[in-house]
Formats: structure tokens, sequence, C-alpha cells
């Protein structure tokens, strides 16, 4: 009989031993913390739309331009000192002329751009990334009638980079 009420005793306390951990508390799994949502105002989403299309528009355009830069310093070079034909002058002006009317177009819509950063107060925070554009544009207009198109391709590079920082940091 002893060895049953000892049995019966080892058998209680290997169950309570058991369940022992099973009572122990656990910790609640903590939330993830949820995003803040920004609001962003109609200005905001407009002026990133505006600068996104801009942006686009430019370094395309630097695309294209880049890989044409050294012969235009050639032709310019060549014009200036009389040495092209005058079928080749008159196509290198027509050229530059071109040139020159896509550059006003851009500086016109990038200085409407930059004033909209300026007047809206929603953008002002983002003015130190997009000032200056309608500077680099109007360098880009000048070098361009110069005939000095190494400083039109890095007045553009300019005008990217900047437009780039403005639209990297606007919310979405």
């Amino acid at each position: 009989m002893k060895i049953w009420v000892y049995l019966g005793l080892f058998v209680c306390l290997g169950a309570l031993a058991i369940s022992a951990p099973a009572q122990k508390k656990r910790p609640a799994p903590r939330p993830a913390p949820t995003p803040v949502k920004t609001f962003v105002t109609a200005d905001e989403r407009t002026a990133k739309q505006t600068a996104s299309n801009q942006l686009a528009n430019v370094s395309g355009y630097l695309a294209r331009l880049t890989p044409l830069v050294p012969q235009l310093n050639d032709l310019a070079t060549a014009d200036k000192a009389g040495k092209l034909s005058k079928k080749a002058s008159t196509d290198y002006n027509n050229a530059r002329k071109k040139l020159l009317l896509q550059l006003n177009d851009f500086g016109i819509g990038l200085t409407n751009l930059e004033t909209d950063f300026k007047t809206k107060p929603a953008l002002g925070k983002y003015l130190t990334k997009i000032q200056g554009i309608s500077d680099l544009s109007a360098t880009a207009q000048d070098s361009a009638s110069l005939g000095r198109y190494e400083a039109v391709r890095e007045a553009l590079k300019g005008i990217v980079q900047r437009l780039s920082d403005t639209v990297a940091a606007m919310p979405s």
C-alpha cells in the first residue's frame, strides 16, 4: 500500500511539474507601430508632378545633347574662325537657334516652377532644393548663345540634379 501512495504522490508531483511552465505568463507581442501618414496638399501634389515632368524633359534633352557637345564646340570654333562653308555655317546657326529656342522654353517652365515654390507657403520647405534652377537655365541660354556648349551641358546637369533632389524630398 505504501508503494501505491508513493506512486500516486510521484504522479501528482510529476503532473504539477509539467503544468508549472504552462502557467507562466508570456509577454504579449508588441504591436508594430503604424506609420504616420503625411497629408499631401494639392499644391505639393501639383508641384511634384510639374517638377517630375520638367525633370523628364530636361534629362531627356541632356541625354540627347551630351554626345553632340564636342562636335558643337568644334563647329562653334570653326564658325568663329570663318573656316566653315556657307552651307555648313548656315546649318550650324540654324541648329544653334533651335537649341536656344529649346533652352528658352525650358527656362520659362523652370522659372514658373521656381516661382511657385517661392510664392506658395506649402512649398516653401522645398525651396532650398530647387532654388537656382532659373539662374542655371539663364546660364545655359547665355552659354549657348556664346557657343560654349560644355557650359550648357553642365548647367543642364545642375538643373537635373536640383529637380531630382526636389522630387525625392517631396511626399508622394
